[in-house]
């Protein structure tokens, strides 16, 4: 999926964004308010590290080495350093502040953070560097008895060797006095040297130690920054609480208009069936604000279908531009889709043109047509053309001259067979209405067999210049594919406020099979607005300008234009 395409997904359904956007912005505010402020407070530490030794690379080795700045991090939230703090503040528990108190390490540095989240900002700060001073409190004893020990076990090898230095100078002593020889003498002065040098090493080792303790200030730990009391919450932070919300909530609203898109199965603009069937959207027809048929059988005047109509005839003389339309069937997926208003007012804009017209109302399983033109439901129709074409040798009244038919054309020799009286005038020129007739049992057989052939070669010749058979919806029947094998074209109507994109698949490859020419599809009661730019231009000035005239007395008032045929009250009107 391209970049225009989730583009154009985005801004079909802003709506959905929108409300996503708003509705987590909103909810977002309003639990930070309820949650209860938290202050942050953090106290800066840093690890010294030194070393007695003069071996540079040895000192440099110890900086780049983290480990005892992990230690000392972590022997900040011990036991020990917490339960300690915890006595001083009374009512505090030693877990209540183990989740208060958290450390952070300075990548790279000798530092570390010792941070402390609580209700109060006073409070905060104050744990953050009693914990500290604790700490360094703790490990300032650690090391002072640890060099105590140090000196005492120093101390006590000095006064051992001090004791056997003392004693072996007695036997010598004894031994010189008594006029003992040398041989006796030399391993006692031999034992006495070496008792000596040991009694320099620990004086020495003494001597260094408390050196050592003076010069490191006997604590690795420095407090380099105490904590402060914070300004403002670090958690139920109001504005960035919200400003988090809104950012969750647009992008979870684009996430959902994506998921959306991809489950939604239906089709609702022009635009998408082009996409999906790719077919030519010929027109849009708008949807009628009631289901009177002032507004929907031929629409004249200011009415918001009249151009649309007209741009439908338009587009069906450019779609087959090689060769001339004769005959076309109008069809749909689904009942109630429209096809059979549609196919009316397609005839009777082709009529307006000075075009002879013929309109059969091929559906012979619901009809319409008689009834949107006020014709009786016992008028002669298409099943009675059928019967007769079946029987040739029956003899029919002779017919007009527009509709006289060659003897030898569709079949058997016949002698005058005539379509006069299936076909019916409905007070427009150059239209004519086939209605249905009576309902056969078996449609599709009665469209198949060579009787329909005959009477559509009549018919081909009967010179019409345009014939428009209305059908049955294509789904789950075979009527409309029947006839659609014998037309120069069909056009498909499709109803744009129920329509899925599953039956409109199965539609196209319903047709595909038959190998008819699809003219285009016509989008049918698409949802309008007084602001849509063709709608207003071709309606809303017209009107406008109208009143205006009417309202300076430069016009009269125009009644709008009848119906072709009121349907009586027993029959109500069904958009087919």
């Amino acid at each position: 999926m391209t970049f225009e395409q989730y583009w154009t997904i985005l801004i079909k359904r802003w709506k959905l964004i929108v409300i996503c956007f708003l509705f987590v912005g909103a909810g977002s505010f309003v639990g930070s308010k309820l949650i209860k402020p938290l202050y942050q407070a953090s106290a800066l530490v840093q690890v010294v590290i030194r070393s007695g030794s003069s071996n540079s690379a040895d000192y440099n080795n110890l900086l780049a080495s983290d480990q005892l700045v992990q230690t000392e991090a972590a022997l900040t939230t011990s036991d020990p350093v917490l339960r300690e703090v915890a006595s001083h503040y009374p009512g505090m528990s030693v877990g209540q502040l183990a989740g208060e108190v958290s450390t952070a390490i300075k990548a790279n540095t000798q530092l570390f953070e010792i941070d402390v989240v609580d209700p109060s900002p006073t409070r905060a700060a104050s744990l953050a560097n009693d914990v500290m001073a604790t700490l360094i409190k703790q490990q300032l004893q650690s090391i002072q008895q640890d060099n105590t020990q140090a000196q005492l076990q120093i101390q006590k090898n000095i006064d051992l060797t001090s004791q056997q230095i003392d004693a072996t100078t007695a036997k010598i002593s004894a031994l010189q006095a008594k006029g003992g020889n040398q041989a006796q003498v030399a391993p006692l002065q031999a034992q006495l040297a070496a008792l000596q040098q040991k009694y320099s090493q620990w004086q020495s080792a003494l001597v260094q130690l408390l050196l050592t303790q003076a010069q490191s200030g006997n604590t690795p730990l420095r407090l380099v920054q105490p904590a402060q009391p914070a300004d403002s919450p670090v958690r139920a932070n109001t504005l960035l609480y919200t400003a988090g919300g809104l950012l969750v909530g647009l992008l979870l609203g684009m996430l959902l208009a994506l998921l959306y898109e991809r489950l939604d199965t239906r089709v609702r603009t022009p635009e998408e069936l082009t996409q999906l069937l790719d077919w030519p959207v010929l027109a849009t027809i708008w949807r009628a604000g009631s289901s009177n048929p002032v507004d929907v059988i031929n629409p004249t005047g200011d009415n918001v279908n009249v151009e649309p109509y007209r741009i439908l005839r338009t587009n069906i003389g450019f779609a087959n531009l090689d060769k001339p339309l004769r005959s076309l069937v109008v069809t749909s997926a689904l009942p109630q889709d429209g096809k059979s208003v549609n196919a009316a007012n397609l005839a009777i804009f082709m009529a307006k043109t000075g075009k002879n017209t013929l309109l059969i109302d091929a559906d012979l399983r619901s009809p319409v047509q008689h009834m949107l033109f006020n014709l009786p439901p016992t008028a002669l129709g298409l099943s009675n053309a059928v019967l007769a074409f079946s029987m040739p040798n029956v003899p029919i009244p002779p017919s007009y001259h527009q509709f006289a038919v060659n003897a030898s054309q569709g079949g058997p020799a016949t002698s005058n067979l005539s379509l006069e009286p299936f076909v019916h005038p409905v007070g427009i020129p150059n239209l004519w209405v086939m209605p249905s007739g009576p309902l056969p049992p078996n449609p599709s057989e009665f469209l198949e067999s060579k009787a329909m052939q005959r009477l559509l070669g009549a018919i081909a010749n009967c010179g019409s210049e345009v014939v428009i058979f209305d059908t049955p919806p294509l789904l789950g029947l075979s009527d409309a594919s029947i006839l659609a094998s014998k037309v120069d074209g069909a056009l498909v109507v499709v109803d744009t406020t129920r329509a899925t994109k599953k039956k409109l698949k199965q539609m196209k490859a319903a047709l595909s099979q038959t190998g008819v020419h699809v003219l285009g599809c016509v989008a049918n009661k698409l949802r309008h607005k007084r602001n849509d730019s063709a709608y207003y231009y071709q309606y809303g000035e017209a009107q406008e300008s109208r009143e205006k005239s009417a309202r300076n007395g430069l016009m009269p008032s125009v009644p709008t234009a009848a119906v072709i045929a009121e349907p009586s009250s027993e029959q109500k009107y069904r958009s087919n």
